[in-house]
């Protein structure tokens, strides 16, 4: 189109004796005075750089996205492209969890963006949540004009909104799988432009995510029939050893009401005192012994349907019954404190006795919490400690978003050795990888869904050579 504009402006200045010289066809004239034209041409050259910037955008996109292998490493690439291409301060990506109809930050670029790593946002909400519903892109100028901006997000993260972009990230003729937020244009501002080029990217973005699902979805289906497979065989071995109890324990009841006969019939002859001293050992501490293994049989069988769960995606919705944080904190220290005295580490407790009653899954947060603690304890050098802490209620910018605002603390501090940044930064990811041998860091992962399950929130500060901290926040109210 910019050639035949182009050549119009040439033959239009044609003279019969004085051939028009050759022009280059990349930067052709256009007569001084014809303003019109001149205008034309600007915006035509505007057009053509739009275009190129488009063209660039999707070969640095397919380049780039479809080197990846999962969906994080996707999402996390394509905002990235994103920002860069089209030169803005801070973004977001946010993909739209069916389950619970929200739309849920998968990766954010700025300031105090882990801060909202994970947190989910119904899509009856805000900005996003309309260009979800509906799948037309969205431009804001001026935010803040906007009675549709929802700034508890700012408010969170002390990010200063006042430019933004939101499409729907879609393939063509699919339903929107999520959103892309850009913000803050570094240049003049955003316009209709930059909002067809981020649609562009996006587009990409949806196709490469949908086959990074379809992919990961094939992996974990051979996973789970692996693990089936594994379930099936502990059962198997867990059989003989609880069956064998179940039939030891009345068995052994009888012994000893036959000790206590043939005692009574010595009539305190030494003989019979003998045996009902030798009897006593026995006889108070089988009970505790048979309780415990077959809890421990119990919960080696859930705990492996838990791994099953958790690969699938498919962790158990929480069962929420009012009950004691503190108990829970209490059970899971009752055995770890055994574990840490064999390697010399200080396991201590420091509880907020008035800590009010909550609802929530005994079961799960108790996985959660014995999880954390146990990672802990042999990352922990000799001589080191492991401190389980909570404190409540709490209200901060962090935990705003929670329902009802406030929030019980419950935190797993160690002065181990620290996690590397790169690996701390996937923790709670699809790409979640582990620092000890074999580790595969599956674990942080069952933890971070049980927590956001709960609508809690979890962060983790570390430092290299000084140790770590995990923070669960959980709420002291959850909408009915």
């Amino acid at each position: 189109m910019a050639q035949a504009v182009f050549a119009a402006v040439n033959m239009e200045n044609l003279s019969p004796k004085t051939p028009p010289e050759p022009q280059p066809a990349a930067a052709p004239t256009v007569p001084p005075g014809n303003v019109e034209l001149e205008q034309k041409v600007a915006e035509l050259q505007v057009a053509l750089e739009h275009r190129e910037r488009q063209i660039h955008a999707m070969r640095r996109a397919s380049e780039a996205l479809f080197q990846q292998h999962s969906v994080d490493a996707l999402v996390r690439q394509t905002l990235n492209v994103a920002l860069e291409v089209l030169d803005a301060e801070a973004g977001s990506l946010q993909l739209h969890d069916p389950d619970t109809d929200t739309l849920v930050f998968r990766y954010m670029v700025g300031p105090s963006a882990e801060s909202l790593t994970g947190h989910a946002m119904p899509v009856s909400q805000g900005i996003n949540g309309q260009v979800f519903r509906t799948g037309v892109p969205d431009l804001a100028g001026h935010v803040s004009e906007r009675k549709d901006f929802n700034p508890a997000i700012d408010e969170r993260s002390g990010f200063h909104t006042e430019s933004m972009m939101t499409v729907p990230v879609q393939r063509l003729g699919g339903a929107p799988i999520g959103v892309m937020q850009i913000l803050n244009a570094r240049g003049p501002g955003f316009d209709h432009s930059d909002l067809e080029v981020l649609q562009v990217l996006c587009g990409q973005a949806a196709s490469a995510i949908e086959t990074a699902r379809l992919a990961q979805q094939a992996r974990k289906a051979e996973i789970v029939s692996i693990i089936g497979d594994i379930s099936h065989d502990i059962k198997n071995m867990l059989t003989p050893i609880q069956s064998g109890l179940w039939t030891l324990q009345p068995m052994l009841d009888d012994l000893f009401a036959d000790v206590d006969k043939v005692v009574l019939q010595s009539h305190g002859r030494a003989a019979g005192v003998a045996l009902s001293n030798a009897a006593t050992v026995v006889r108070e501490t089988y009970p505790w012994i048979f309780s415990a293994a077959l809890e421990s049989c119990e919960q080696v069988q859930t705990r492996t349907r838990d791994i099953a769960d958790a690969v699938k995606g498919e962790l158990a919705a929480p069962l929420f019954e009012e009950g004691a944080l503190n108990d829970v904190v209490n059970e899971v220290a009752r055995p770890l404190f055994l574990l840490a005295e064999k390697t010399n580490v200080h396991l201590h407790l420091e509880i907020d006795h008035n800590l009010p009653r909550i609802k929530f899954d005994r079961k799960q947060i108790y996985n959660a919490l014995y999880n954390l603690v146990s990672n802990a304890i042999p990352a922990t050098p000799s001589g080191g400690s492991v401190t389980i802490r909570t404190c409540g209620p709490q209200h901060d910018a962090r935990t705003m978003l929670i329902p009802g605002g406030e929030t019980l603390l419950l935190e797993v501090q160690d002065t181990g050795c620290g996690i590397p940044e790169p690996v701390r930064l996937r923790l709670f990811t699809d790409e979640a990888i582990s620092t000890k041998p074999g580790g595969t860091g599956l674990g942080t992962r069952i933890v971070a869904d049980i927590v956001r399950r709960h609508n809690g929130t979890i962060t983790v500060e570390s430092e290299l050579g000084k140790g770590s901290t995990f923070s669960i926040r959980l709420p002291l109210h959850h909408k009915e």
